[in-house]
C-alpha cells in the first residue's frame, strides 16, 4: 500500500536532449533541466526548495491529523461504525484529502493501526529483545509496566483489538501476521522463563499472557464505567500505579 506524502503533485522532470540551432547554423545540445538549474537565480532556488519542504510538512501534518482522528473514530465506533467522512470531519479537513492520502476506509484502518502499533512496538521492543544480564522476572515486570502505561496513553488500541478480536476479518489477520504473532511468542516464552526461575506462578503461559493483556488494558477501555462505579479516574498516575502493582501481586510469587 502506497500513499502520497504531501498534497503537491510531483513536478515533471525533462532530461532529454533538444537540438537548438545557433546563429552559425550549428546545432547546440540543450538540456532543459540543466539550463533551468543554471539560469535560475539562487534566491529563486531557495524559495522553490522552501515551497517543497513547506508542502511536504503540510502533507505530513495532514496525514498525522487524519491518523489521530481515525484512531479515535475506530476506537469509539469500530470499523463498521466509522466512515471516512466522519474521520475527515473530526480531523478538520476535506473528505477528498482523506481519500487522497489513504484511498479507502480499509487502507485507512491499516495505516492507523500500523502507525499506532509501530509506536507501541518501538516502546517495548528494546526491553523484550535484549534480555542479557537480567532475570526473566525483571524483564516481565518492565513489560507489564510499559504495557499498562501505553494502554493508558492509547486506550483506543485495546478497544479496537477487542472489537476485531472476535471477528475473522482480513484486518485482524493483518495485525496478527505483522504484529501480534511475534509479540505473543516473545512474551509467552518470557513467562515460561520466569516460571522456570520460580518467580511466576505455575499456569498455562498463553493464558497468563492474556490475563496480563486484559488486566493491563481493560480498565482503560471501560474508563467511563470504572469511574461511575468506583469514583476513580483510571488515567490518574495513582490508578496507573495501582494497576501495575496489582498485576505484580497476582502474576509474581
Amino acid at each position: 500500500m502506497t500513499t502520497p506524502l504531501n498534497d503537491a503533485a510531483p513536478a515533471d522532470v525533462t532530461d532529454s536532449a533538444e537540438a537548438t540551432p545557433t546563429r552559425g547554423g550549428r546545432p547546440a545540445v540543450r538540456l532543459d533541466s540543466d539550463i533551468d538549474a543554471i539560469a535560475m537565480p539562487l534566491s529563486t532556488k531557495r524559495t522553490a526548495g522552501k515551497r517543497v519542504r513547506s508542502s511536504q510538512k503540510r502533507g505530513d501534518d495532514v496525514r498525522e491529523r487524519v491518523l489521530q482522528a481515525a484512531l479515535e473514530c475506530f476506537g469509539a465506533f469500530g470499523f463498521e461504525g466509522t466512515s471516512t467522512r466522519a474521520v475527515a470531519e473530526r480531523a478538520g479537513i476535506t473528505h477528498t484529502l482523506v481519500l487522497y492520502h489513504f484511498g479507502s476506509k480499509e487502507d485507512l484502518w491499516i495505516a492507523t493501526m500500523d502507525n499506532a502499533l509501530k509506536a507501541y512496538q518501538a516502546s517495548v521492543s528494546e526491553n523484550l529483545e535484549d534480555q542479557t544480564g537480567r532475570s526473566a522476572a525483571e524483564v516481565l515486570k518492565r513489560f507489564i509496566e510499559q504495557f499498562v502505561r501505553l494502554s493508558a496513553r492509547y486506550p483506543q488500541i485495546h478497544r479496537i483489538m477487542t472489537m476485531e478480536g472476535n471477528q475473522d476479518t482480513p484486518r485482524l489477520q493483518w495485525v496478527i501476521d505483522n504484529y501480534l504473532r511475534g509479540h505473543f511468542s516473545l512474551v509467552r516464552d518470557l513467562i515460561k522463563r520466569a516460571q522456570a526461575e520460580g518467580s511466576v506462578r505455575e499456569c498455562d503461559a498463553a493464558r497468563l499472557y492474556y490475563y496480563i493483556i486484559g488486566g493491563g488494558g481493560t480498565l482503560f477501555t471501560l474508563s467511563t464505567e470504572y469511574r461511575e462505579l468506583t469514583g476513580r479516574n483510571v488515567f490518574s498516575e495513582a490508578e496507573i500505579f495501582r494497576n501495575i502493582a496489582f498485576l505484580y501481586e497476582t502474576v509474581f510469587i
